[in-house]
């Protein structure tokens, strides 16, 4: 079921359950009857923790050539970095080269009946976390550290559980595993179930971080990422759990659709104003940053482009069902941004 792109940037992960559920169903459908909606069991679920740090991956090939990116960049260079995660690791070609081979050792071990691809990286893919990088959670508190919280070998994504073990401690390089994993299930004809599953657990991780008390270092944390067991690879079926001040803002379905001009605005207004979180506008900001681009009135531009195409794909679900106008939407997250960029680049 894998859908990955040629893109080795990392995937996007949604928070919308019933969005991997539609994606789920659609991929499962009968070719022959591709009107019927399949109807499927309880799936068991796999997650880790989601940390509050910036996306940083590591792509080694057989000739063992590291190239570093961050998620809006194929390319990380010690001249133009993210927040210094290239330079570290500029330091730690031993370390990445011994991570890569035991990856690929334990994939050997797990699959002997493979053939490897040797002209396809492995990737693996971690979060930069540390002081400075974000604020107001407890991972901030310790020093700057890589955590794997994925590899892909062979051209698809693995289970995170077969390679838990895997890190390399005295070189700051750490698994998210040591976090603890969890399981629960996804029942796809009763998504408010599992919603109401794992929000609790969510906020759990969010009120204490599990991962940054594996240091003794106790404070927020942010969530959990979900896997499908039976379609780990499958990156388009991986979702998020976000608690406490990280929670999204979903919105709800509205009453009646907008019919005129000036109802469609007011939807449109409440809709920007739920979706244009302070984490995705920071978000945002960042992308400025990972991209070389000026955090400064030069870069407003490319901010409100970016905020736009991700609410626009983020949200492309709820926008199609409800039919919503984009070209008002668009104004209205604008409308928004502007003046929250205009402060934070005066403030910065």
């Amino acid at each position: 079921m894998a859908s990955e792109s040629k893109s080795t940037l990392y995937p996007k992960i949604t928070t919308h359950i019933k969005e991997v559920i539609k994606t789920l169903k659609y991929k499962l459908r009968d070719p022959d009857k591709p009107e019927e909606e399949p109807v499927t069991g309880p799936i068991s679920i796999v997650g880790t923790v989601k940390l509050h740090g910036t996306h940083a991956d590591i792509l080694v090939s057989s000739d063992n050539t590291i190239t570093l990116q961050s998620r809006n960049n194929s390319v990380l260079l010690e001249t133009a970095d993210n927040l210094g995660f290239a330079k570290s690791m500029s330091t730690k070609r031993p370390a990445i080269l011994r991570l890569r081979d035991e990856f690929l050792v334990r994939w050997k071990k797990l699959n002997p009946e493979e053939t490897l691809d040797t002209a396809l990286p492995v990737t693996i893919a971690g979060e930069w976390v540390g002081e400075k990088i974000q604020k107001g959670v407890a991972i901030s508190k310790l020093s700057r550290r890589l955590v794997i919280i994925s590899a892909k070998i062979n051209g698809s994504w693995v289970a995170d559980v077969d390679y838990a073990d895997i890190e390399a401690v005295e070189d700051d390089i750490y698994n998210i595993s040591r976090a603890g994993t969890y399981r629960s299930v996804l029942y796809p004809e009763e998504p408010q179930r599992t919603i109401d599953a794992l929000e609790p657990l969510a906020d759990t991780i969010a009120a204490r971080c599990p991962f940054a008390a594996t240091f003794g270092v106790t404070g927020e944390g942010e969530g959990l990422v979900w896997k499908l067991v039976p379609y780990i690879s499958d990156s388009d079926l991986w979702f998020k759990t976000k608690g406490g001040r990280f929670k999204p803002t979903f919105t709800p379905a509205p009453k009646k659709p907008p019919v005129d001009q000036a109802e469609k605005r007011e939807a449109a207004q409440e809709l920007a104003q739920a979706w244009c979180s302070e984490q995705r506008l920071e978000q945002g900001w960042d992308y400025l940053r990972e991209n070389g681009l000026e955090q400064t009135m030069k870069g407003i531009g490319a901010f409100l482009k970016w905020l736009q195409l991700d609410i626009l794909s983020e949200e492309k679900g709820y926008i199609t069902e409800h039919k919503v106008d984009e070209d008002l939407l668009r104004k209205e997250i604008i409308a928004r941004g502007k003046p929250w960029y205009l402060e934070r680049y005066h403030v910065a």
